[in-house]
């Protein structure tokens, strides 16, 4: 009977401890969950974050360009920006920098921006280049934001350097690119316009 009475305490203690640890091996798996919840939730917002400076600074870029050649196509020195274009597949070079001819068959000149490994420094602008415009201090980034400009079509005949004067041909249509880069490199932002000076 002494034996049966010891067992007992033995047996519940036993089945105790069992519930105990499988309560805390719960709570473990339970904390180490939300830890990896709200760790992907702050790489999430970290990413958004990242996506958004690549976007604003793309804009940034693309304004940049649009308003650099709609100012080159509106003055005098025209013929040195946009009198010649290179052949076609081709950027130009010096005061044509940034200005490209797409090729007839074959990737656009802007298409290396798209991956990650590629070397964008040999492709388009950068921002300011020929405006001076800076991104504001606040918002650095790696690598500064480019744009290329396209010519859609060729100028149409009697088309010459824009004189305020006289009524000519209007300026061939153009297709502007810009990209821009989070503060990874990795994350880009692509952005395209068409304008006709």
């Amino acid at each position: 009977m002494l034996a049966r009475c010891l067992s007992r305490p033995r047996q519940s203690g036993a089945v105790t401890l069992l519930l105990c640890g499988t309560l805390l091996l719960m709570v473990v798996l339970l904390a180490a969950a939300t830890l990896q919840m709200l760790l992907s939730g702050r790489q999430l917002a970290v990413m958004q974050r990242e996506r958004e400076l690549a976007f604003r600074f793309a804009e940034a870029a693309l304004r940049d360009g649009e308003a650099e050649l709609l100012a080159a196509a509106a003055s005098l020195d025209a013929q040195d920006r946009l009198a010649a274009w290179p052949a076609p597949g081709r950027c130009g070079g010096g005061p044509q920098a940034g200005l490209c001819r797409p090729a007839l068959a074959g990737p656009p000149v802007w298409q290396p921006w798209l991956r990650a490994d590629a070397e964008v420094g040999a492709i388009g602008v950068p921002l300011g280049r020929f405006t001076g415009a800076a991104l504001p201090a606040d918002a650095a980034a790696h690598e500064p934001p480019r744009y290329v400009a396209e010519i859609l079509d060729e100028a149409p005949a009697g088309y010459s350097a824009p004189d305020p004067a006289s009524a000519l041909a209007p300026a061939p249509r153009m297709r502007v690119t810009a990209v821009g880069f989070g503060r990874n490199r990795a994350v880009r932002a692509l952005l395209q316009s068409v304008i006709q000076p």
